[in-house]
């Protein structure tokens, strides 16, 4: 074995789902993520439907699923562009057929400054959010120095409390700084809704103190002779209020997969196929697939997962590599049966995977790769 090559996780990984194309679920090597296509074609169309009645421009959020086939998707739907955290998701979209991205996240250092260059050169309308001056400065002088452009949306804080300006004065203040810059830009203003969450009257209420300061700092800007054409906000939580503040560009993300979280067993197109393993302990069972395979993120309600077509059943606790279901006094799965659980989170669960199984009518029609998996660079 001396010298042999070793194929990483992700190369074994992909080869062994695409060994699952063409089986009927039931008979898929668990665990395994699972995307019903139907479903996410009907996600998909529902909030595109929503944003063209509206006269929103859907910017999806591709942190949810990473894939480039789900961002062509998108697009095939009519967003007029991508999302993005980091460069390297920046990077792998543009690659995919993206020509206009948001950028919300402010990118600092050379190496970013850089790597963003290249993007904007290869063609990319590339718009970021920043909430001070170092990343765009620096970013001003390397697309000044090979004559490229992008545009610039000061962020807020709607509430979060992690990142954006707190005042509509300071983000003034900085949008006057950034428009000094060569290269920039500024063209509006944007917001993370986050902490919009909880009931129907909680998110908003919320909502709504968020949209108050959004249009304060519009007004700001009018008067101070800025441009702010663009308003960028909104989450899947709020996604369907988004008519009823001034945001004319909804970045909702989650709401392509939808989850626990945000969705119900019956909206959500994502899944994890498990196996029970062990029932050995009275009243439980055991899965194939704890954190490292749904993510340890949490849930209100506590648990970890719906378990679909068993709602006396719970997924209760997590370790690395076994699930707890709880079963109560209730009749238990046996071992060797597949049960198939919603997560809490979409996007924690699929950013911890290579390739998901696209399924339609109960069978696996192809891999969908995770393209842009961990890179949070």
């Amino acid at each position: 074995m001396s010298g042999t090559a070793i194929r990483s996780g992700s190369v074994r990984t992909l080869a062994l789902l695409a060994q699952q194309v063409g089986k009927p679920v039931p008979e898929v090597e668990t665990p395994a993520v699972i995307v019903d296509l139907d479903q996410l074609g009907e996600n998909l169309k529902e909030l595109q439907t929503y944003a063209d009645e509206q006269g929103i421009a859907l910017w999806p959020h591709t942190k949810t699923h990473k894939s480039p086939e789900i961002g062509r998707m998108q697009l095939e739907y009519g967003a007029r562009g991508l999302t993005v955290a980091k460069t390297g998701e920046a990077e792998v979209f543009h690659e995919a057929g993206a020509r206009a991205l948001l950028l919300h996240y402010p990118p600092f250092g050379q190496a970013k400054w850089e790597r963003l260059a290249d993007v904007v050169a290869d063609g990319a309308e590339l718009t970021i959010s920043v909430d001070s001056a170092a990343p765009a400065e620096g970013l001003s002088a390397e697309l000044a120095r090979r004559g490229l452009r992008a545009s610039i949306l000061i962020e807020l804080d709607l509430g979060l409390h992690r990142t954006g300006q707190t005042t509509s004065d300071g983000a003034v203040a900085l949008a006057r700084e950034v428009s000094q810059y060569p290269a920039l830009d500024v063209v509006g203003i944007s917001g993370y809704p986050g902490h919009c969450r909880g009931t129907a009257e909680t998110i908003r209420s919320r909502l709504e103190a968020s949209d108050a300061f959004l249009r304060e700092t519009r007004d700001a800007f009018l008067a101070a002779g800025l441009p702010c054409d663009r308003i960028s906000g909104g989450s899947t939580p709020t996604r369907f209020l988004t008519h009823e503040t001034c945001v004319n560009e909804l970045r909702a993300g989650t709401y392509a997969l939808l989850d626990r979280t945000d969705g119900t067993e019956e909206t959500a197109a994502v899944s994890v196929l498990v196996t029970v393993i062990s029932d050995t302990v009275a009243n439980q069972v055991i899965v194939d697939a704890g954190s490292k395979t749904f993510t340890s993120d949490d849930h209100p309600d506590g648990g970890h997962g719906i378990v679909v077509g068993w709602p006396e059943l719970e997924l209760e606790a997590l370790n690395e590599e076994h699930g707890y279901v709880s079963a109560g006094t209730s009749e238990r799965p046996a071992v060797g049966e597949r049960l198939r659980i919603v997560p809490n989170h979409a996007c924690g669960c699929v950013n911890l995977h290579d390739g998901l199984l696209a399924v339609r009518d109960g069978v696996v029609d192809h891999v969908i790769e995770v393209a842009g998996r961990g890179l949070v660079r």
